[in-house]
């Protein structure tokens, strides 16, 4: 799950005395979260064995709890590819020359690319250019609303730019750009996109001389390599090995100048080339869904079917998705997130059986895969579902529900405002004291999003973002196996009402803004 938190307001729900089904237990959600969070299985990154073990684990516990296998030719997995990382060719390097002065750099130690037109193949080289003469262009940017055009008097056409990071006047409250705040023209993407609208081949990053640390991960390519695909490399360069040559071109002379008065200084460097080649390759992994379905009882409600789904991946060894890359290497478990929200689907589906007739749509439980790049094992299942989209009524999501301490956030219903009375009703029934609250992790940042862009009411059940987000503590003694249970027996009990109700819940299309 990506990190944005969206405030709309407090449920308050009542604990009644007599639950209609029993919580499921906290130990055997635990002994889930155990398991799939453990170190043996390092993180559960996507396209690794260890993700492939977790497959196989849900489907083994999905079919003890009593579904049907709903996937690909009758088994249990829906299988798609998707991009994970790099694959590194032999021969990466890049070459700087000034007055015959040369200096050689590998990624992963003098340069990160973070950006790369990036092959099918590692054999044959994704980008190659031989002595392209360097412009300097200021902080590569152009504002027009504070008249500044780092590009407005120099050509860059088929050249490599030198740029320096973040902007001129960045701590200065008077600045005419937006005092303190960032401009949107700063972030490196919108930079890189500027280059290429001027015609440069290449686009070289160096921190700007205000900032006295070079904090870019550059030993993390190493270890897990990525980068943007885009049509020209975008190259952080480590300052120190760009030192001589920014000494010998007075460019951080030039950045003070800039600094003071917001008028770009870019120029020629003359005598300056650069050479590159890189030979990087995407990595298309194979990867899984898990789906089972519990066919509803009723023969004509079942033919509709409610989705009751968690996110089974995570973040593997780090990497450019964690909140800690410089942690790289080391596990990050995911025990919160989200092998809380796979262990209480599990146990919800067994629920679900034990109590059939409480059920008269299907129900349709999916572990996906490729949530953490970009919700991708939703997206496939909505494209390839196992009862048609136009038949499914509504989507039950749980993602990071492992620290509830006494409150779940749930989202979702603003879309589907007939589900309130739902929520109130399963809140009672499920017997528990959890304070419920409208808010969510934001719009695109779990599963559900995939279903409400097919305009399927989807609710989405989170206990919120903590210290260990993404990081190697999120380990399975920080959760709270109580919590876990309480979540999942409210879950449980607001989708046994949708599966039992006489109305489809209305969507309700969210507004433009």
């Amino acid at each position: 799950m990506r990190r944005f938190l969206l405030t709309v307001g407090v449920i308050l729900i009542g604990a009644s005395a007599s639950a209609l089904a029993p919580d499921p237990e906290p130990d055997q959600l635990l002994a889930h979260i155990k398991f799939l969070s453990s170190d043996e299985m390092k993180g559960r990154s996507n396209g690794s064995p260890e993700l492939e073990r977790a497959a196989d684990y849900i489907a083994e516990a999905f079919g003890r709890a009593g579904l049907r296998p709903a996937g690909d030719k009758g088994s249990w997995f829906q299988s798609f590819e998707l991009d994970a990382g790099l694959i590194v060719g032999r021969d990466n390097r890049l070459t700087i020359e000034r007055d015959g002065k040369r200096v050689t750099l590998t990624p992963g130690s003098g340069y990160l690319p973070l950006a790369a037109p990036i092959n099918n193949s590692p054999d044959s080289p994704s980008a190659a250019f031989d002595k392209l003469p360097v412009v300097f262009a200021g902080y590569g940017l152009a504002v027009p609303s504070a008249g500044y055009d780092d590009y407005a008097k120099i050509d860059v056409t088929g050249k490599a730019v030198l740029i320096f990071t973040h902007e001129p006047q960045e701590h200065d409250p008077n600045s005419r750009f937006d005092g303190t705040r960032p401009v949107r023209q700063t972030t490196l993407q919108a930079k890189a996109s500027l280059a290429r609208q001027h015609g440069a081949r290449a686009l070289l990053v160096v921190v700007d001389p205000t900032h006295k640390t070079d904090d870019a991960p550059y030993t993390l390519f190493t270890a897990d390599p990525e980068a943007e695909s885009q049509p020209i490399p975008v190259l952080r360069i480590r300052r120190e090995e760009m030192k001589p040559f920014i000494d010998g071109w007075g460019l951080d002379a030039l950045a003070r100048e800039i600094d003071k008065d917001l008028a770009p200084r870019s120029r020629a460097l003359p005598g300056a080339t650069v050479s590159y080649v890189e030979h990087l390759a995407t990595n298309r992994r194979p990867v899984r869904n898990v789906v089972g379905v519990l066919p509803g009882s009723d023969p004509q409600k079942s033919k509709e079917a409610l989705v009751i789904g968690a996110h089974y991946d995570h973040v593997g060894l780090g990497g450019r998705l964690s909140v800690a890359p410089e942690l790289t290497g080391q596990i990050h478990n995911g025990a919160d997130d989200n092998a809380s929200g796979t262990a209480a689907i599990i146990e919800m589906a067994r629920l679900a059986a034990s109590q059939r007739g409480r059920f008269p749509r299907t129900l349709v439980f999916v572990a996906f895969a490729g949530e953490e790049r970009g919700l991708l094992g939703s997206i496939h299942y909505t494209t390839t579902p196992a009862v048609p989209m136009e038949d499914t009524i509504g989507m039950v999501n749980l993602d990071m529900v492992g620290r509830a301490n006494g409150s779940v956030d749930v989202s979702g219903l603003e879309l589907a405002p007939s589900m309130e009375s739902d929520l109130r009703e399963a809140g009672v029934a499920s017997g528990n004291q959890l304070r419920v609250r409208r808010e969510g992790p934001g719009a695109g940042r779990s599963d559900d999003s995939s279903f409400i862009a097919r305009r399927v009411p989807a609710i989405n059940f989170f206990t919120g973002f903590h210290t260990d987000y993404h990081r190697p503590g999120d380990d399975w003694e920080k959760v709270d196996a109580r919590g876990v249970s309480q979540v999942a027996a409210l879950a449980f009990e607001f989708a046994a009402r949708l599966a039992a109700s006489n109305d489809r819940p209305e969507f309700v299309a969210p507004r433009r803004r």
